[in-house]
């Protein structure tokens, strides 16, 4: 009989274990169904009953305060926090989290990212703001310049258009430059800031320096191929002389070991070689074009009176041919 109560036992045991197995079950399948549901279910998801159990509360008190209403999330990137992949993961990050809040009871949230990735994608932000504004002013402030020292619109729109274009080659090739030397695929933030200064200024100089001495041969030279050869020959001297000591002052600056030094150097010094070749070859093949008066009958008859009035110039413009 003791040995029947001790089956009885057994079995009794045995059926409360299968309980069990099956409550877990039922637990785990609930678990799964809910995991499957959400959206989260490929990256991270915590069931309900987890959230609410006693062992979770802990955690809650080191990421939340203390009503609740404030929480953090902390991400670990697998990138280096200060690189521009890094602060485009960070806009991505904020685009979704805005993103999945909509439509929710946390519509209304105020979502904050920070850390050094999200100081940087700021920075960056603020910085391609400024670049644009300081792009516009420096554009508007050079054009109406040019127009007033060369007298035409298409002369102002040609230099412009240059110097747009010599920037962006010169960026680009620095770029190649410096994943090929330095192991540096991306240009830092503020590199295209600061280039753009130098070579737009630089760039400018050159050009008022020769469409001024072009205007000013025009009595002397009424050729125009004669007078803008003579021109581009003069004042290149002097500024492929101011070039190659720019050029020598910014290369300085590469030893310098500062990524952002060393990349603006190249830019510059590139953009000046690609000035000094690109910028007399495209300003002679468009002068017909910006200063298309100059085959018009009464430009000529000006131009005819002024040789009578200073034939010694003339001579000796000659002369120095």
């Amino acid at each position: 009989q003791s040995q029947m109560q001790e089956l009885q036992t057994g079995l009794t045991s045995a059926n409360a274990g299968l309980d069990q197995v099956n409550n877990g079950t039922d637990t785990v399948n609930k678990y799964l169904k809910e995991m499957q549901k959400s959206y989260l279910g490929n990256t991270f998801y915590m069931p309900a009953e987890s959230i609410k159990s006693a062992s979770f509360t802990p955690s809650l008190d080191a990421f939340m305060s203390k009503d609740r209403k404030i929480t953090k999330i902390t991400v670990i990137l697998n990138s280096d926090p200060s690189t521009t992949e890094s602060a485009n993961r960070i806009r991505t990050i904020t685009r979704d989290v805005q993103a999945k809040m909509k439509n929710t009871s946390l519509s209304n949230a105020k979502v904050a990212v920070g850390g050094q990735s999200s100081q940087t994608a700021d920075l960056q932000k603020t910085a391609n703001g400024d670049f644009i504004r300081t792009v516009a002013i420096m554009l508007v402030g050079i054009g109406l310049a040019l127009m007033v020292v060369t007298r035409s619109l298409v002369q102002a729109i040609t230099i412009i258009g240059t110097l747009s274009i010599t920037y962006l080659g010169s960026l680009q090739i620095t770029r190649w430059l410096s994943g090929y030397l330095l192991f540096q695929n991306m240009l830092t933030w503020n590199t295209p800031f600061f280039s753009f200064i130098m070579l737009v200024a630089l760039g400018v100089d050159y050009s008022i320096f020769l469409m001024m001495r072009y205007r000013g041969d025009a009595g002397a030279i009424p050729d125009v191929r004669r007078r803008i050869l003579n021109s581009a020959t003069i004042i290149g001297t002097v500024v492929i002389s101011a070039a190659i000591i720019l050029g020598g002052t910014f290369a300085a600056l590469i030893p310098s070991n500062v990524l952002t030094l060393i990349q603006v150097a190249m830019t510059v010094i590139v953009g000046l070689i690609i000035l000094v070749l690109t910028l007399p070859i495209i300003m002679s093949a468009m002068v017909k074009w910006t200063y298309p008066y100059v085959n018009d009958k009464m430009y000529q008859k000006s131009v005819a009176e002024k040789e009578k009035a200073h034939p010694t110039r003339r001579a000796k413009n000659q002369d120095n041919e």
